[in-house]
């Protein structure tokens, strides 16, 4: 193995919603969606970051001693911390010196063989429960070199794979991925360039053309995230379901994500605004009515993941 490293979130065990069995999730930084709804905005920027969390914090001044970029202050008219991010580099030594936890860092290196490691002290709970690997993010396709050799040596020792992904990455990185994968989930968050430009700040022009190739390859579960006035029409989730159909017999499942605000404080902790906080969950009712229309055109549906 060689010292190749990736930058990642968080090493996630005992996971029930990410795949078959108990599985290890392996969450990776850096996405090229900026998604307004993102439930985990700390997985967006591919550099480490810090987070800080506000109730814990006592103000004692440790961080603002020990930062050498002079990024933490103390706001006299707030009576609290700040940071400021243009400054802040995420080395983390602020969160090393805080005495109550009010600080952690979003971000560590790891070498393939570190992270194998760490993944593997749960292989008698992928055996035994027939689960495994799941790689996620973030995007895990913007690490492509990394998360490839790593699945590659997974597989080499019969690990269950599979990866959480946006799709929104050339081909040429994509397809060796697709390789390593026993199982692959696709973000399929609106039929219509221009809602998805305006929601997630791109195209969804590569990533339907990924979705169609993808599925010559590889077993896929298709996720739609339902958020209210963006798209969940009638409309949409109907051609959401006629792309579904046309794509063959590698596709599981389609599966209706209703929208949540669990992810709001992490918005917090990176001191930055969430934007529709007004957006409120879809009905129980709305929900059955949209797995209808997908279940009308002969597909397998589940509302939740």
């Amino acid at each position: 193995m060689n010292g190749k490293k990736g930058l990642i979130h968080k090493v996630e065990r005992f996971s029930l919603h990410d795949g078959p069995g108990i599985r290890t999730l392996v969450i990776m930084k850096g996405c090229p969606l900026k998604c307004s709804w993102c439930s985990s905005p700390y997985t967006q920027s591919p550099n480490p970051e810090i987070l800080y969390i506000k109730s814990k914090c006592t103000g004692c001044g440790r961080c603002i001693e020990t930062c050498q970029q002079s990024a933490i202050t103390w706001d006299v008219n707030l009576s609290q911390v700040i940071t400021d991010r243009t400054l802040c580099i995420g080395c983390g030594k602020c969160v090393s010196v805080c005495l109550n936890a009010a600080r952690e860092l979003s971000g560590r290196s790891y070498t393939i063989q570190q992270l194998f490691q760490e993944v593997e002290k749960d292989a008698i709970f992928y055996r035994r429960s027939g689960g495994g690997i799941t790689i996620g993010g973030g995007e895990p396709t913007l690490q492509a070199e990394f998360v490839g050799e790593f699945l590659s040596i997974c597989q080499s020792h019969f690990f269950h794979t599979a990866m959480e992904t946006c799709a929104l990455t050339s081909w040429e990185k994509f397809a060796p991925l697709l390789d390593l994968l026993d199982l692959v989930y696709i973000d399929l968050k609106h039929m219509n360039d221009s809602y998805h430009i305006a929601w997630t700040g791109a195209s969804n022009r590569e990533i339907l053309k990924n979705i169609r190739k993808a599925a010559q390859k590889n077993q896929i579960i298709l996720r739609i995230p339902l958020i209210p006035g963006f798209n969940d029409s009638t409309e949409n989730i109907t051609e959401s379901a006629r792309f579904a159909k046309q794509l063959g017999k590698n596709i599981i499942r389609l599966e209706l994500l209703p929208y949540h605000q669990f992810g709001i404080h992490k918005y917090e902790e990176l001191e930055r605004t969430y934007t529709i906080e007004s957006i409120q969950p879809p009905s129980e009712d709305d929900m059955v009515n949209l797995q209808d229309i997908v279940r009308s055109f002969g597909i397998e549906v589940k509302i939740g993941g």
